[in-house]
C-alpha cells in the first residue's frame, strides 16, 4: 500500500512499506482527551514524513466477544480491553524501516514530544503496556 504524503517542503515522499502498529488501553472517560492529544502527535509525525491514522474500537469486549464468529477471538477480549476502556489503534505509515528508526530517535529528542508523552501516559490505563511492532509490507 504506497500512499504519497507531502513532507513540511512541499516534497511528495512515498510512504507504506514499513508500518508502525500501536495499541493503547484507555478509559472511556478519557476519550474526548485522547482525541485532543492525537492531534499534535499526528501533527508531528506528518512533518517527519509519516502518515499517521488514529482509530478507537467503540464496543465493549462483550459486545465484540457476541459479534465474533465461532473459531475467531475478539482483540478486545485477547487485549483484556475492560467494559469501561476503549482500545486505540495507532497506524504510521513510513518509507522503510529505516525512516521509522530515524523517526523515533528524533522523537526521543524533541521536548515537545516528551511533554506529549506524559500527558498521554496519565491518559491510559495505569498499568498497561503499550503494545507496538513495526510490520514491513508484503508484496503479494
Amino acid at each position: 500500500m504506497e500512499n504519497k504524503t507531502e513532507s513540511n517542503g512541499g516534497i511528495e515522499q512515498e510512504t507504506g512499506d514499513y508500518l508502525g502498529l500501536n495499541f493503547i488501553r484507555a478509559p472511556k472517560r478519557n476519550h474526548d482527551a485522547m482525541t485532543q492529544i492525537g492531534q499534535p502527535f499526528v501533527e508531528w509525525f506528518k512533518k517527519q514524513g509519516v502518515r499517521p491514522e488514529i482509530y478507537y474500537l467503540g464496543g465493549t469486549s462483550n459486545e465484540q466477544n457476541e459479534s465474533t464468529p465461532e473459531g475467531l477471538q475478539s482483540i478486545a477480549n485477547k487485549l483484556s480491553v475492560g467494559e469501561d476502556e476503549e482500545l486505540w489503534v495507532l497506524l504510521q505509515f513510513y518509507r522503510d524501516e529505516a525512516h521509522a528508526n530515524e523517526v523515533y530517535s528524533k522523537m526521543m529528542q524533541d521536548e515537545t514530544i516528551g511533554q506529549l508523552v506524559k500527558k498521554f501516559d496519565g491518559l491510559i490505563v495505569q498499568g498497561s503496556n503499550l503494545i507496538m511492532g513495526g510490520f514491513t509490507h508484503s508484496r503479494v
